[in-house]
């Protein structure tokens, strides 16, 4: 069993766990967060929650081992009790139900040392475990790197959008990246070293930074320059509320991660290097490279579509706007005027603003509008405007990445959902990944036009598709 599959550590192992042939059963407050996993129809389900023993009990039922990624920072100031409450009612339902295994991922910080709360709540956490009879592996891990990872979402969007970062004295603090490649490679072979239960592992990867240290090397793998500036009268709260404002991560989880850097954490125990011999920890260039290699709608999943009509998030380097229509016409016929867009046919709607664009990217260098390969029909590879088509899935999906220079990577994607009642749920969905502060500057200036052009064309394409319909 797993838990905290909506997080980002647990939702990361499941593909890891099917993939090794194991049976995966996940106990889930709310599934509708799941939408969109492509590993969800392997899985059971279970939709409870952690302080109801009922629903543990039901879903410990024929577990044998059960993975504990829960954390309450989201909830507010009481976070503490909340996740200390929650592991003693896990550990005791996991002892009545027969699990023989729990593995658990804390954070990496010497207990004896004045730790901030979060991760004094994340070693009590282990310890609350420990107190029922099933025996537990805990690891404990610093700065875990990967696209979705919030440690390295503070990292990413703070260095893209400062050159200089007002930063805390806590910044020369010493921390041990870990890849989540890594992580995940100690959560899986847990399972599988018979001698791991009951034991307390420290792990990290090959490196050993300052936190400054981090910014640093992410910033010279983009090419971007920048200065750190400690202020020792700056207070955590405040930085925390910049970070709520200017990055994915929200202000009352950002205060606790950033609290936790009082203080080194880096690992003192080799045990994980004697136990687990074969997992080569990465270093820290390595781990932020693969990161970075995951810069594409391609590698998103889609838990943000939550149902509304329309959604603007930051999530994993991106911006990301989109908006959601029914339509009452045949897939095959959205479909049909998706692909026909550009060109002599033009964008259906405000075609002067998509030319005027294409003007002024000839005007610096770039292609400009350069029609479509082909008048009919469109495959992947083909040129369309400024546009080339990255993917396509005949009636249900069309990717185009733009080749405009500009200050950052864009796509437009179109997703077509049939619905029982005979129509269509088109989703329509623009992503820009900025780079530096100048990309940041440039979708804030055009955010107003693309929000104007992009929720016309939708409305276009649907009103173009039911007077199809209405004409057939």
């Amino acid at each position: 069993m797993v838990t905290g599959v909506t997080g980002y550590v647990g939702g990361s192992l499941v593909p890891r766990l099917l993939e090794k042939g194991y049976r995966v059963r996940m106990l889930v407050r709310d599934p509708k967060r799941l939408a969109g996993r492509v590993w969800l129809p392997q899985v059971e389900l279970v939709h409870g929650d952690i302080f109801s023993r009922s629903t543990l009990d039901q879903a410990m039922q024929g577990v044998s081992a059960a993975y504990y990624f829960i954390h309450a920072m989201i909830s507010g100031k009481n976070y503490y009790e909340k996740e200390i409450e929650s592991a003693r009612n896990f550990a005791a339902v996991a002892e009545g139900s027969g699990v023989e295994h729990i593995i658990y991922l804390g954070g990496l910080a010497d207990p004896e040392k004045e730790i901030g709360l979060h991760l004094r709540s994340r070693i009590q956490t282990g310890d609350a475990l420990r107190q029922g009879r099933v025996p537990v592996t805990e690891f404990r891990a610093s700065l875990i790197i990967g696209s979705g990872s919030i440690s390295f979402e503070l990292i990413r969007y703070l260095t893209e959008q400062f050159p200089v970062l007002i930063g805390l004295p806590w910044m020369h603090n010493r921390t041990q990246p870990i890849a989540i490649q890594n992580v995940l490679d100690y959560l899986v072979a847990a399972l599988e070293h018979p001698d791991a239960g009951g034991k307390i592992y420290e792990i990290g990867g090959k490196d050993v930074l300052t936190y400054a240290g981090t910014i640093n090397v992410y910033a010279r793998l983009r090419g971007l320059k920048r200065r750190i500036v400690i202020l020792p009268g700056f207070s955590v709260n405040l930085m925390a509320q910049i970070a709520g404002k200017v990055t994915p991560v929200p202000a009352r989880i950002a205060g606790p991660l950033l609290g936790g850097m009082r203080t080194d954490s880096v690992v003192h125990d080799d045990a994980a290097s004697r136990d687990f011999p074969h997992i080569l920890p990465m270093d820290y260039a390595a781990s932020v490279r693969l990161a970075l290699e995951c810069l594409s709608p391609a590698s998103f999943e889609t838990d943000w579509e939550n149902g509304a009509s329309s959604f603007r998030i930051k999530q994993e380097g991106f911006f990301i706007e989109g908006q959601r229509k029914h339509i009452n016409a045949e897939p095959e016929s959205v479909f049909r005027i998706i692909t026909g867009l550009g060109g002599r046919q033009g964008w259906l709607y405000l075609d002067w603003l998509w030319k005027l664009r294409g003007l002024m990217d000839r005007l610096v260098g770039g292609a400009g509008l350069r029609g479509r390969t082909s008048f009919d029909e469109i495959a992947e590879g083909d040129i369309l405007d400024y546009y080339r088509v990255e993917a396509l899935e005949t009636n249900r999906l069309v990717r185009l990445r733009a080749e405009l220079k500009a200050p950052g990577l864009g796509w437009m994607e179109w997703r077509i959902h049939p619905q029982r009642a005979g129509d269509v749920l088109l989703t329509q969905i623009a992503f820009f990944a900025p780079k530096g502060a100048l990309g940041f500057l440039y979708w804030y200036l055009l955010q107003p036009f693309h929000h104007l052009v992009f929720s016309g064309l939708i409305r276009a394409i649907a009103r173009r598709a039911v007077e199809n319909r209405n004409i057939g």
